[in-house]
């Protein structure tokens, strides 16, 4: 029968059915009072499993994480498989598969933890539930070198390598006092003893310069290992790198013998283990990570597993425990609600950084809270709090797993700054757009919640776009920029949805003008193509010809996304140079206020040729975007309707005389650097004449700013 594999390009799932699959995994331990006890005789209740199992579908999970607790371990070592035989079971009627996580007890014995996995190995080698076995969940320092090895498997770290190479950190009689101290395991002889203490003082050393090396902002811990920082550490990682070799082929070598092919991984939560060569034994690589409730918390899960990604780029990888708690801190008396709708923002953008990226999959921590009032914060990481109520984040994973297409398919994730503790993201897969946050911004979309965090979902239809939200806000859109077969010579009509398939009619919106809408809480809407209205010329005013008008920001990141349907509408050039704009456009669009580009700055402009030179500015970058989108909107590129008259470049010292109609004329040859108004300056002594010699030879000027150096100018006499 078949059994889950690896894609052949190296980077998803392939599910007994042969198709490639992102692993929309959950943690479970258990109902909500018998938690990590669930197999326990007294506890164990196969309804209760069936009940969280059912829930675990309907919310669009395709993959539980299971563990081996003791209870259970303690059962298979008498060869009774019941109560595991009946969770498979349970199991395959809900369609979840299993990553089964071995030796959760993290008994140190490894030849007798290996007979235990090749029982279970043995028993179920054809089974397809079973996605994977977990040889161990998070094996730390101690598990790795306190462990008792098979005799053909000693590990380097037990022997006098490290020690040779780095020298002696606790003396044998240190070793031995701390041994009697239970300070190093009872278990271990003398020799042992001393090359565990020496490894751990070695690896705390180690574990420290890779630190530094992180807070510097040079990258993760695997960047540390392959940077020119690590040489001296070179000796120590082989090492480590042997002994996690060692550890590996005494857990994976009694599976194989068991016959059983199932993917085998381990979840690793230390990233100086996960990122070891020797992991590249397992099938798949597994990751646990926690970090604060911040922007910077959530990038750091980018930087490990990107950094894993670097180390491991032939194998897929998987975020196998991640998630918020809703409660703040694990004191009682310290302890703070955190609202779900922000636990839920950051997991929903978890999954999908992991899909954009082509990570094989995500486990959130976990199905259900548990009762632990001594630890409030642990208690609360659950898709479902007590009572089976669910959190914001069941129905976004539900969304999710409706609406993903085969991971063969594109998805991308666009992540930005929202509240100084927060952020905003848009998540695209084919033909559906998810936004999650308070406020989100790009030229095609602008979602704002109304009253809290909030996620909106935008969906291609043969209609249009169906647009629906968990939380109530105000979306802007362009439809023509999410489907490029939109009409844009067409009105666009919003209509309200109903259950019952009926539909009214909201709002009509011009052609050419962006759609916006309040949308509300559980309602849906549909944007559709409606009747087709010419978009209108521009108003009356200037109507310059491609690269006359340039838009000036001075700065970008603050108006650029206030101006981008108005670079969209008349596309103009862009410039950040002020000093430059006048010498080369005729026309300028000022986006910026009095204190970036002073006024003594826009009246240089015009003296230097520029027939118009206005400023569009609000009183903040919202304002202004309204101004420009109205601007937009009605297809008026300019607010004043007359070209302005250029200013002299001095004061004038006396009246201006208009110049003879048939004066004697005179010729002049352009210099690097001249305009007219300098031309002007220079021969008349007053740069307000420039007019006069550009209305001279309007065979050769379409505007007072296209000269060129050599041109030969005619120049009229000034009377």
């Amino acid at each position: 029968m078949a059994l889950v594999k690896i894609s052949a390009d190296k980077r998803y799932l392939v599910n007994p059915k042969g198709q490639s699959f992102f692993a929309l995994g959950i943690n479970y331990a258990g109902y909500f009072d018998r938690a990590w006890k669930m197999w326990e005789s007294a506890l164990f209740d196969p309804a209760l499993i069936a009940r969280d199992f059912r829930k675990a579908q309907d919310s669009g999970f395709d993959t539980v994480r299971l563990f081996v607790h003791a209870a259970l371990a303690e059962d298979i070592r008498k060869d009774n498989f019941a109560k595991l035989d009946q969770v498979l079971s349970l199991a395959q009627d809900h369609q979840l598969l299993v990553l089964l996580t071995l030796n959760d007890a993290h008994w140190l014995d490894l030849g007798r933890v290996g007979q235990l996995d090749a029982k279970i190995a043995a028993r179920y080698k054809d089974v397809p539930t079973i996605m994977a076995y977990d040889l161990e969940n998070e094996p730390v320092f101690y598990n790795l070198v306190g462990a008792i090895y098979p005799k053909n498997l000693r590990p380097p770290i037990h022997t006098g390598q490290l020690v040779d190479q780095y020298g002696v950190r606790v003396s044998r009689a240190e070793a031995a006092d701390l041994q009697r101290r239970r300070q190093i395991p009872a278990h271990l002889d003398a020799d042992t003893a001393f090359y565990y203490i020496n490894a751990l003082r070695i690896f705390l050393e180690y574990d420290a310069a890779a630190n530094a090396f992180v807070r510097r902002g040079k990258g993760t811990i695997v960047d540390f290992m392959l940077s020119g920082e690590a040489a001296s550490w070179h000796n120590f990682i082989e090492v480590l790198d042997k002994t996690v070799e060692a550890w590996l082929r005494a857990r994976i070598d009694p599976i194989r013998a068991a016959g059983s092919t199932h993917l085998l991984t381990v979840g690793w939560n230390w990233l100086q283990f996960a990122s070891l060569p020797a992991n590249r034994l397992l099938d798949f690589q597994e990751y646990h990570h926690y970090d604060a409730i911040t922007l910077s918390g959530f990038n750091t899960h980018v930087a490990h597993l990107n950094g894993l990604r670097r180390a491991f780029p032939k194998q897929p990888i998987i975020f196998g425990e991640f998630g918020w708690s809703n409660q703040s801190s694990a004191d009682p008396r310290q302890s703070q609600p955190v609202h779900p709708s922000l636990t839920a923002l950051y997991e929903a953008a978890t999954y999908a950084f992991l899909r954009a990226n082509a990570f094989a999959g995500g486990f959130k921590w976990m199905l259900n809270n548990v009762q632990a009032p001594e630890n409030p914060y642990q208690a609360n990481f659950g898709v479902f709090s007590a009572g089976d109520q669910p959190k914001p984040i069941r129905d976004l994973v539900l969304r999710f797993s409706q609406n993903w297409p085969p991971v063969e398919q594109p998805a991308t994730l666009t992540v930005k700054r929202d509240l100084e503790s927060s952020f905003s993201y848009r998540f695209d897969v084919p033909q559906q757009t998810t936004i999650g946050g308070y406020i989100y911004q790009d030229e095609a979309v602008r979602w704002q919640a109304d009253g809290g965090l909030a996620h909106c979902f935008i969906k291609q239809d043969l209609q249009g776009l169906l647009i629906d939200a968990q939380g109530a806000g105000r979306l802007s859109v362009d439809p023509w920029d999410l489907i490029p077969t939109w009409n844009r010579a067409r009105e666009t009509d919003v209509y309200r949805l109903y259950p019952d398939h009926q539909r009214t009619k909201q709002q009509t919106f011009a052609p050419g003008q962006s759609v916006e809408l309040d949308v509300r809480a559980g309602a849906q809407y549909l944007i559709a193509m409606g009747q087709e209205i010419p978009i209108p010329p521009p108003a009356d005013g200037p109507a310059p010809k491609p690269g006359e008008h340039v838009l000036l920001l001075a700065d970008f990141e603050t108006y650029g996304p206030a101006a981008l349907k108005y670079i969209r509408r008349f596309a103009p050039d862009l410039t950040f140079a002020a000093e430059e704009a006048g010498e080369r456009w005729a026309y300028i669009t000022v986006v910026a206020p009095p204190e970036r580009i002073p006024d003594a700055r826009l009246d240089a402009m015009r003296g230097a040729g520029a027939l118009l030179v206005e400023r569009v500015i609000g009183s903040t970058p919202q304002a202004t975007q309204t101004i420009l989108d109205g601007m937009a909107q009605r297809s008026q590129r300019f607010l004043t309707t007359l070209p302005s008259t250029p200013p002299q470049e001095e004061p004038p010292t006396d009246s201006l005389e208009p110049p003879p109609d048939d004066g004697i004329q005179d010729t002049y040859i352009v210099q690097t650097g001249d305009t007219l108004s300098k031309i002007a300056l220079k021969l008349y002594g007053n740069a307000a004449l420039w007019t006069l010699i550009f209305e001279a030879n309007r065979d050769k000027l379409a505007n007072p700013s296209l000269i060129r150096v050599g041109m030969e100018l005619r120049i009229p006499e000034r009377a």
